[in-house]
């Protein structure tokens, strides 16, 4: 009867220290990233002082840290958030014609991270728009600009992390050789699809920043 008891509470206390663990686990990447922007390995010092980009960083890195369909997509955890901080490293904000989200354009520079298993490029310049959907929200339900992103109103903690990963698809390389989505720079069609791929492969982590 003592060593039923005793083997009773051996297990309460296990599941009670299992259940923490995951706890644990699930909150150690937010918290790490947010460490590591309160000190001077931020990746860039405007994200430190722009609480969106702030926000839309931490929240890509953390899905992106985890084991799921959208990591996958980018090559896997290491080779995805490997990217995603060199995206953030140059990154710069300014007006930009509405339509505009996010720019990357000029000259690349293409790099091999054999520890992270990633190839990628690098554009001369990314600037986020100050006038477009990564800050601005809808006055109403009839105004076009700024747009939608996918199905995430503008200026949403959604729409501002689908953003940064599009973004993302046009910097990695797939194992084919190809980028991961399309170059659409001048293309607001393809630019749509592309927005919509990635949103198809990210939507469970996406709806969760609503």
């Amino acid at each position: 009867m003592v060593l039923r008891e005793i083997s009773v509470l051996s297990f309460l206390l296990l599941l009670t220290t299992t259940c923490q663990s995951q706890e644990e686990a699930r909150n150690v990447v937010p918290v790490a990233v947010e460490e590591a922007l309160d000190s001077n390995e931020a990746p860039n010092q405007l994200v430190s002082t722009d609480k969106y980009l702030r926000q839309a960083y931490t929240d890509v890195f953390a899905i992106l840290s985890e084991k799921n369909t959208c990591s996958a997509f980018y090559g896997g955890a290491r080779a995805a958030t490997t990217v995603l901080i060199e995206l953030i490293r140059v990154v710069k904000r300014r007006d930009l014609p509405q339509e505009i989200s996010l720019e990357m354009s000029g000259n690349t520079h293409q790099f091999r991270d054999v520890d992270a298993g990633v190839t990628y490029r690098l554009f001369e310049n990314a600037v986020v728009n100050t006038r477009g959907s990564f800050y601005q929200h809808p006055i109403d339900h009839w105004q076009r600009l700024p747009h939608e992103i996918g199905s995430f109103t503008s200026g949403s903690r959604s729409a501002r992390a689908l953003i940064l990963l599009h973004e993302l698809g046009h910097m990695i390389k797939a194992s084919n050789g190809a980028w991961l989505i399309a170059d659409d720079g001048h293309d607001a069609w393809q630019s749509r699809q592309n927005t919509r791929r990635i949103q198809k492969v990210c939507l469970q982590d996406l709806r969760v920043l609503q």
